[in-house]
């Protein structure tokens, strides 16, 4: 048991440290989201509604889901090979929900994956009053195919995320897909304060 204990909680902790959206956007869609960050690249699934995401992942032969519920303040993570979910609260940390647009200037556009895309310069604030300055490709649809913009860690390091959207399809998602299924069990472990670490919160 202690075996998947640790695979677990390094399977959460990496795919928790993927960025979440850093700009609200109202339009549906389901996608495959790329995440670059310090030189490297990670591939997820990522299904999105306002203010609610699912990203699911492979790490380490295991399949992991965050269920991000901004409108909510938690965030869930599922192993659906063990039937299991953990929960955190996310209040304190910059998601979606506490994060708003203050500036945005148009760029031009610019062909992101294969489509044409607005680039702007954007101001936004996080919840504690802190304004960054970063990018974002909006389509005609409204979804934001590709963001670039600043994190900074608990130890004051900032560094750019680029997030890419491949594969994209606009359209409504099903609710079930941001709900813990009925049949899953807890499993209690501090997701708060590995997010917490992870995030420097």
């Amino acid at each position: 048991m202690k075996t998947w204990r640790m695979l677990v909680v390094t399977a959460l902790a990496w795919l928790a440290a993927l960025p979440a959206q850093a700009l609200v956007e109202d339009t549906a869609y389901a996608a495959t989201r790329i995440v670059r960050l310090d030189g490297r690249e990670f591939a997820t699934q990522v299904n999105h509604t306002r203010l609610r995401e699912r990203i699911s992942a492979n790490v380490s032969g295991v399949d992991v889901t965050v269920i991000l519920r901004s409108d909510r303040n938690v965030a869930w993570q599922l192993v659906p090979q063990m039937g299991i979910y953990a929960e955190a609260d996310v209040s304190g940390m910059d998601t979606p929900g506490n994060i708003r647009i203050v500036s945005s200037e148009p760029m031009g556009e610019e062909a992101v994956a294969g489509q044409s895309a607005m680039k702007y310069r954007a101001v936004f604030q996080t919840r504690n009053g802190g304004q960054h300055q970063g990018y974002f490709w909006q389509n005609k649809a409204g979804v934001h195919v590709k963001q670039q913009f600043p994190v900074t860690d608990r130890n004051g390091r900032t560094r750019q995320v680029e997030l890419e959207l491949r594969d994209l399809k606009v359209g409504a998602q099903d609710p079930a897909l941001f709900e813990v299924p009925e049949d899953y069990r807890r499993f209690d472990i501090d997701t708060g304060a590995v997010l917490g670490e992870l995030f420097g919160f």
